[in-house]
């Protein structure tokens, strides 16, 4: 059973006039009634209104590639899914043009989309959820307005970063339009439960128009909150200065901050395929107290905050995360530069949040050079004063046999195994190999008897 209390009576044939007038429109009232028009032929076949209107039964749709700017058409009146009415006259269906815009918006060719526009509106289902899919989009949508953006129409031109109009383009017819059958004499009998009394109201009564304008009020409170929000201005602004449900066309409509500004669409199209693909550049419509509708904003993160949160939210997510890995590489770099003996130092340097690899590999040579300087000044202030009468010092390279071109250490080494009185005086290896550096040096000075 039907909830809406614009179907028809139970037991009455639904034509095609009764799902035009049952839905709320946002279109020009015009086309509305093309439309209702239209549909009052029940008694034509589709292949025969085909024939007259020329045009193909089946609506068929593309995107238009030009460098990396996509075109997207949204053209005729706008349906929520493909019908007769899109196949007769070129509309546009609601359900194929978020298809064609997805699509441009995962192309990894396309920078940028342009909304070709020149429809009057149409039904007003789904078109708040098709705005905010264009809103959302990663990548820069502008609204290029050639002949009309009316009423549902301008809902989602407003939704995009940009509004570009032809000098004869038209934008505005803000509101919502709800065509009711007060005619039920067609031999019917029709019972409502009791218990709802607002199932079936009587257009033809105060109370029951009172129900439908509440129905297409709030519609439209939706309607002009979204225009507010996507266009940086407010509610009154929108109330007072969009047109009231009328027109403004080009200049006109740039002056109120209904666009943003004029331009052709080759020149659009050339415009952002000479800017770099890295600039993603939103609207220019002013969102800062103090500043006329059209000036560029300052485009810094309270801007984005307040227009653009998940793109923020997005930014700063990549940005830390390739603080974090940079940190990482840091600390590992810095690890890498350890010497046994400097573990605290290297602590230290891990964690300042500054220093790099390198410069943390010069601060542990330094340390450990002055470490080496330190321990042979300890060894050399507390080295024994000679004392009178010690035995002499052994015996000169020359006496014991050593090759004079050999390095020292060799030549000490060829001694020491050599004389057993010397292991004996010296007990250890190390302690007479010192001992030759030392005298090699100068640093000994030997007093014999």
């Amino acid at each position: 059973m039907s909830d809406n209390p614009t179907d028809p009576p139970t037991g009455h044939r639904v034509t095609a006039f009764d799902l035009v007038s049952r839905e709320p429109w946002a279109i020009t009232p015009d086309m509305l009634h093309t439309i209702a028009a239209i549909a009052r032929r029940e008694h034509e076949r589709p292949e025969a209104v085909e024939a007259r209107q020329g045009r193909p039964l089946q609506n068929s749709r593309t995107v238009t590639q030009r460098g990396n700017v996509a075109l997207v058409p949204v053209t005729g009146p706008v349906f929520r899914y493909a019908n007769l009415f899109t196949a007769l006259s070129g509309a546009t269906s609601l359900d194929v043009l978020a298809k064609d815009f997805t699509a441009a918006v995962d192309d990894p060719r396309t920078d940028s989309i342009i909304l070709v526009m020149d429809t009057p509106g149409g039904q007003a289902s789904g078109i708040a959820e098709f705005a905010q899919m264009i809103r959302a989009s990663p990548k820069r949508v502008v609204a290029y307005v050639s002949g009309n953006a009316a009423s549902a129409g301008y809902w989602m031109a407003a939704a995009a970063h940009e509004i570009v109009m032809s000098r004869t383009g038209a934008v505005g017819s803000i509101g919502t339009v709800l065509t009711v059958r007060t005619n039920k004499d067609d031999g019917s009998v029709e019972i409502v439960s009791s218990q709802s009394p607002n199932k079936r109201p009587d257009f033809a009564t105060e109370q029951g128009r009172v129900l439908a304008q509440n129905h297409v009020d709030r519609l439209t409170s939706i309607f002009i909150e979204d225009v507010a929000n996507y266009r940086g201005v407010s509610v009154d602004n929108v109330l007072a200065d969009f047109g009231q449900g009328d027109m403004r066309i080009g200049a006109d409509a740039v002056d109120l901050g209904m666009a943003d500004r004029e331009s052709t669409l080759e020149s659009l199209i050339a415009e952002l395929n000479s800017t770099s693909s890295g600039d993603r550049s939103m609207s220019t419509t002013a969102t800062k107290p103090g500043t006329e509708p059209g000036d560029k904003p300052v485009i810094n993160r309270e801007y984005l905050a307040a227009n653009h949160a998940e793109l923020l939210a997005t930014l700063e997510h990549d940005a830390h995360a390739a603080g974090a890995r940079a940190e990482c590489d840091r600390i590992k770099a810095v690890e890498a530069a350890a010497l046994p003996g400097h573990e605290e130092l290297i602590a230290s340097l891990k964690f300042d949040g500054k220093t790099s690899g390198a410069e943390a590999a010069a601060q542990v040579i330094g340390a450990e050079k002055t470490k080496r300087t330190e321990a042979l000044a300890n060894i050399r202030s507390n080295a024994a004063a000679p004392v009178p009468g010690t035995p002499e010092p052994p015996k000169t390279p020359e006496s014991k046999g050593e090759d004079a071109d050999a390095p020292l250490e060799e030549r000490a080494k060829a001694t020491w195994d050599g004389d057993k009185d010397l292991r004996a005086e010296f007990g250890t290896f190390e302690a007479y190999h010192a001992y030759r550096k030392a005298e090699d040096k100068g640093l000994i000075k030997v007093l014999k008897k």
